[in-house]
């Protein structure tokens, strides 16, 4: 989302008088920026004035944008009323997130620390995404929109040879080749399937989110499965 959609939203939810919660877990997956550029951060934050009069609520943490999944730690950028009601749920629900980790990730949040971090997200995952785009390509798996966020590709199915065209038998025939995709109808939003028509059928979503090393064994493997179905 750019920013002047960003600002777009917030003005609306002010209009509105509707609390929009924005989550920006992957606000530093960015993969298009000015030549002049070497990182680029996108943040709702920039353009609230006062957050205890703000219709917003932000929400990020360390498990994506600086690649610490394992320390669980996050925060929330909302009013003050907001933030006493979700510590208090929070202080009942876990007991809240572990302090020497809070303490270890103050320095993390440091500006030239963040910028640092960004940087080299940006410039790993773009070399991982076009690695996957390029070889997607050159297997007849399509992409309509690369991703300009985040680290997942939307893959459409559709000319690959039966069964391979459908995402749940292309997920179950890659497993037999130790590789793990999601079927796109997994992401059809159908609330007691009062829909009949299954949407996204013919897509599934693979992730560039790991290694190099093991995208490219991931890759491989899908190479391998699609030949064994041409």
């Amino acid at each position: 989302m750019e920013g002047r959609e960003l600002k777009a939203l917030i003005d609306l939810a002010s209009e509105a008088q509707c609390t929009f919660i924005i989550d920006e877990f992957y606000s530093h997956y960015i993969y298009s920026r000015a030549a002049n550029q070497s990182y680029r951060m996108i943040s709702a934050a920039e353009y609230i004035d006062d957050i205890n009069e703000s219709a917003v609520v932000i929400v990020d943490g360390l498990t994506k944008n600086w690649r610490y999944p394992g320390w669980r730690i996050s925060w929330t950028l909302a009013p003050k009323s907001v933030i006493e009601l979700i510590a208090s749920a929070g202080s009942f629900l876990d007991g809240g997130a572990s302090n020497p980790f809070q303490k270890q990730a103050i320095a993390l949040l440091e500006p030239d620390i963040a910028i640092q971090e960004t940087i080299a997200i940006q410039n790993h995952f773009t070399r991982k995404r076009d690695l996957m785009l390029d070889r997607l390509q050159g297997m007849g798996i399509a992409v309509e929109d690369a991703p300009q966020g985040t680290f997942y590709v939307w893959a459409n199915l559709s000319k690959l040879p039966a069964p391979l065209n459908d995402g749940l038998s292309f997920f179950e025939e890659g497993l037999k080749e130790n590789v793990i995709t999601v079927p796109g109808m997994f992401f059809d939003v159908n609330p007691d399937r009062r829909r009949s028509l299954r949407r996204y059928q013919n897509y599934c979503r693979i992730s560039f989110g790991g290694e190099i090393e093991k995208l490219e064994l991931g890759l491989a493997s899908i190479e391998r499965l699609i030949k064994k179905f041409s």
